[in-house]
């Protein structure tokens, strides 16, 4: 049995806690909730924040780790592989590679080194000139260097807007600047996989789908399986990911990228290393048989564990992800989440509220209501299924009003739905 820390205990962790207990080791949940839903399942939980070193360094040393993890999330993997390599632990990133992936101005400027397609750009402090971003057309999408989950991302239509939106974008900022783009009006796309030793398994290529509100940049409320745009751009989306892996220095272990495909073709949004946030634990195996959260569980505790490869199929089983999102109320009843689940087209769910909680306004990801994946025989068959499921799926509030937001709700959202 081995001792290992999740960092971060929140609902895209809990499948990963779930998981390591299943195969027989010990957990332990480092957050800085007081209370989580996965420090409840975990062994031991810890208060401590999962972007301070010397707080996961401690408990890891306190509790003689065998291995540190984080799935889900971007902003810890710098923490998780610098601590690892401090322990003399096995980690998939040296602390550069860790560095570029996960401060955007890192990378944004590595991305410019490497003349890899992306957003013309500028990093900015409060008190800049316009000259700053004379090189930048209108509009402009601001957001932190170092945040996650859509949190302080606005677009905004000129450099007086940038002034007045700083404060709000710095706030989920441990840096006093931001980032500004020049706005590239997209369809999203994400790529899921694994590199081992230098070579890239391209698990899945999936169209990342957001609110269509300028107001919730990049809140994304499903994920596509196969994507819309494979025939065209697939063999160019390979290539580029396998260029920025080389580039980027990334060796080993789970790649997570966000491509943007618009008028121009590709251009780079952000990456990540580490497994998706939208329950790709679960997806990735559907589609391929690869038990992906097994994989990278084993190798955070024993380097010689390598995946073995695979060979990226678009023709595979479709599938949805419905990332649902509700409007503000008071929840005093809800569709079990048994309910779902016991439907054959329905591969997972899960709810982050419960009866009794208030759901606030909709402001980024972190608002998420819960989430399912809905299966079918071919896209169509998928589609149905989607309307099946929300025809089941109710979070009433204390007038009886059904708080849930639809797919195809949210798909036409506009300024005449209250959030």
């Amino acid at each position: 049995m081995k001792t290992l820390l999740m960092v971060g205990a929140g609902s895209c962790q809990i499948n990963a806690i779930k998981k390591i207990k299943e195969m027989g080791h010990k957990v332990i949940a480092a957050d800085y909730n007081s209370w989580t839903e996965g420090k409840e399942i975990a062994d031991v939980s810890v208060v401590a924040d999962a972007f301070d070193e010397e707080a996961i360094y401690l408990c890891a040393k306190e509790h003689h780790v065998d291995g540190i993890l984080t799935v889900g999330t971007d902003q810890p993997v710098f923490i998780v592989n610098r601590v690892s390599e401090r322990l003399n632990l096995p980690h998939f990133l040296n602390t550069q590679t860790a560095l570029w992936v996960t401060n955007k101005k890192e990378m944004k400027h590595r991305f410019n080194q490497f003349k890899i397609p992306t957003a013309p750009f500028a990093v900015v402090g409060h008190s800049f000139g316009s000259s700053a971003l004379m090189h930048l057309k209108p509009p402009y999408v601001i957001k932190p260097i170092d945040s996650q989950g859509q949190r302080g991302i606005f677009k905004v239509d000129s450099i007086d807007e940038i002034r007045s939106r700083f404060e709000a974008v710095i706030r989920h900022s441990r840096t006093s600047e931001i980032l500004v783009e020049q706005y590239y009006d997209n369809d999203e796309v994400t790529v899921s996989g694994w590199v081992t030793k230098g070579r890239l398994s391209i698990f899945t290529i999936t169209d990342r789908v957001t609110f269509p509100s300028d107001a919730k940049i990049g809140v994304c409320i499903a994920h596509r399986f196969p994507s819309v745009h494979q025939k065209t751009y697939g063999d160019k989306i390979v290539a580029l990911t396998e260029h920025i892996c080389n580039r980027f220095d990334i060796d080993e272990g789970p790649i997570y990228f966000q491509y943007l495909i618009g008028d121009k073709g590709i251009w780079v949004n952000e990456i990540a290393c580490r497994l998706g946030g939208a329950y790709e634990d679960v997806t990735i195996p559907y589609v391929t048989g690869v038990d992906v959260l097994s994989h990278n569980i084993n190798q955070c505790y024993d380097a010689s564990q390598t995946f073995k490869g695979y060979e990226y199929k678009s023709d595979k089983r479709p599938y949805s992800t419905q990332l649902f999102f509700c409007k503000p109320g008071k929840v005093v009843s809800m569709t079990p989440v048994s309910k779902l689940k016991e439907k054959p087209y329905i591969l997972d769910a899960g709810y982050n509220f419960k009866m009794g909680d208030t759901i606030g306004q909709l402001e980024n990801a972190s608002q998420r209501a819960g989430y399912f994946i809905v299966t079918g025989e071919n896209e169509m068959e998928v589609e149905e299924n989607i309307m099946k499921a929300y025809a089941l799926l109710y979070f009433q509030d204390e007038q009886g009003e059904n708080l849930v937001i639809r797919y195809d709700e949210a798909l036409s959202l506009n300024h005449s739905i209250t959030l």
